[in-house]
């Protein structure tokens, strides 16, 4: 272990040991995996990584780029770009940014091992990078990338001393869990807690509290019960029935905001034999498109959204909410036709339907097993003999990347602004060297779409673009069925008096964007 990281690991017990009565006690449903702000682009692990690192942009309350650590760029030509950093900016080890940093950490990401959902697609546009000073950084990209800040600002970055082989357990154990953000770490206690310490020399506005207590409390119940009894300030992913006990109870006030949380099922449509689908004459009906837009077909999402959800989700056809760029009006909200569906089915060979087994997380998403419930049903119904096994995310999420399901229940959170990532991650083919496909974990294939959403990447024309997306999302949605799109999730949460929450419509709870109220 290097002098420095020793000296890091002294400042922090040192800043653990300093209690505070300004402490923010948050409990929150989902634990980050790994203090790694590299080891996963999962949510549970931004939410951690976004308090102690920062990347080059960060993100508005449209969820577009705004400077970060990079106070500028601009677009030279096609596929060069030149990026200024800010000045001044401090490490919680007291070095300061520059573009060394930025370079050693877009190469590190390469280096990350057992990465369940990697930042590898963020960096592969790249093809050189070099300093043109301490502060001026050139890039030169393999193609033109008009979202290329949006792909590499979310990139947390790192002091270069760690170097490109740190291990996610030395973030783990705090000794490099070193950034930029407004929050040192302070220590983890993994299915239990999190600390964090205000960082007094952060260069942007200072949090309004000097300590975080993070608990993870993954069961709702114990969440809810532990705001009513004042053991914490703020709890997230409120379940929309809970929302009139806690007022009542507490006197707590409620935030709510529609999210680019999509709620999906994936199917296995690759594979010729899939371990949970079983067919009177064997094979495997999902590769067949018409099956596909069949199980669509038996899904009402209304009554989801209604009786699941308890009203508070989007019901949706297609990957991001109206608004979003890459929205389009030609792929409606599928209506629910058991009648039609089973045509289809008939049509595709299974007359008399076939045997699936759905899996999903039973703590990831809002009310996931009850949805995973709800779908088998109506599956049933409509002619299917369907099970449901729900287990913990953390056993999910692994079993789900190995491709040991035939549909599961799946979700993705758009935090662009854009149907682009989620296209190029969820639907594109899996392509490591071509940085797509990343959380296509069915491997669902499909060249005409692939050129369609490959073409759009590469676009600076914004009209243009939209066009190519649309015509992407109708390919995907509707003619070839690549996943079943339920709802958009609505993130809530419940606030003790005299705090305020700047929520924004991502999946995050950050402590810097709450305060007490004036």
């Amino acid at each position: 272990m290097t002098a420095r990281l020793l000296l890091t690991t002294a400042i922090l017990a040192a800043t653990t040991a300093a209690a505070s009565a300004e402490t923010l006690r948050m409990a929150l449903k989902a634990e980050h995996p790994s203090v790694d702000p590299h080891f996963s682009r999962t949510s549970p692990g931004q939410n951690t990584a976004s308090h102690i690192f920062e990347g080059l942009a960060g993100i508005d309350e449209t969820l577009q780029p705004v400077p970060l650590l990079a106070e500028a760029w601009e677009n030279i030509d096609p596929t060069t770009w030149r990026i200024r950093l800010r000045d001044g900016v401090t490490f919680h080890d007291g070095s300061t940014l520059d573009a060394q940093d930025v370079i050693t950490t877009f190469e590190r990401i390469l280096n990350v091992a057992n990465s369940p959902a990697s930042f590898e697609s963020n960096v592969a546009a790249i093809a050189t990078i070099e300093a043109e000073d301490d502060l001026s950084l050139l890039i030169t990209t393999h193609e033109p990338t008009p979202d290329l800040i949006e792909q590499i600002g979310s990139v947390y970055i790192l002091p270069s001393e760690l170097g490109t082989e740190i291990s996610s357990r030395d973030f783990d154990a705090g000794t490099a869990a070193i950034g930029t953000g407004p929050w040192r770490y302070g220590g983890w206690t993994p299915n239990e807690r999190l600390t964090l310490t205000a960082f007094d020399d952060y260069w942007g506005d200072a949090p309004a509290f000097s300590d975080v207590l993070i608990r993870f409390i993954p069961n709702d119940a114990g969440r809810v019960a532990a705001l009513i009894a004042g053991d914490v300030d703020v709890i997230d992913a409120v379940p929309a029935g809970d929302v009139p006990a806690i007022e009542g109870r507490s006197g707590a006030q409620m935030v709510a905001e529609t999210t680019g949380r999509l709620i999906y099922l994936a199917l296995d449509s690759d594979r010729e034999d899939s371990p949970f689908v079983s067919a009177p004459d064997g094979g495997n009906p999902l590769q067949d498109v018409r099956v596909r837009q069949a199980l669509s077909l038996m899904l009402d999402r209304q009554m989801i959204s209604d009786r699941i959800m308890n009203g508070t989700a989007t019901p949706t056809g297609q990957l991001v909410p109206e608004g979003f760029v890459g929205w389009t009006d030609q792929v409606p909200v599928p209506q629910a036709d058991a009648d039609a569906a089973r045509a289809l089915l008939a049509e595709a060979g299974y007359p008399d339907g076939f045997s699936i087994t759905l899996h999903g997380p039973n703590n990831r998403y809002q009310n996931d097993a009850q949805i995973l419930q709800a779908v088998s049903q109506l599956f049933a119904r409509a002619g299917l003999t369907s099970t449901v096994e729900a287990m913990p995310s953390n056993i999910f999420f692994d079993r789900a990347s190995q491709q040991e399901f035939s549909a599961f229940l799946g979700g993705f959170g758009t935090t662009t602004g854009s149907a682009i990532r989620g296209l190029q991650q969820v639907i594109a083919t899996n392509d490591a060297d071509a940085g797509t496909g990343g959380f296509n974990r069915t491997r669902f294939s499909d060249p005409e779409f692939d050129a369609l959403v490959a073409q759009a990447a590469q676009t600076f024309d914004e009209a243009e673009r939209d066009a190519l997306l649309a015509q992407a999302t109708v390919r995907a949605f509707t003619d070839q069925q690549a996943i079943i799109p339920l709802h958009f999730e609505q993130q809530i949460w419940a606030l003790r008096e005299g705090l305020t929450y700047d929520a924004r419509p991502i999946e995050r709870t950050l402590a810097q964007d709450i305060r007490p109220a004036q």
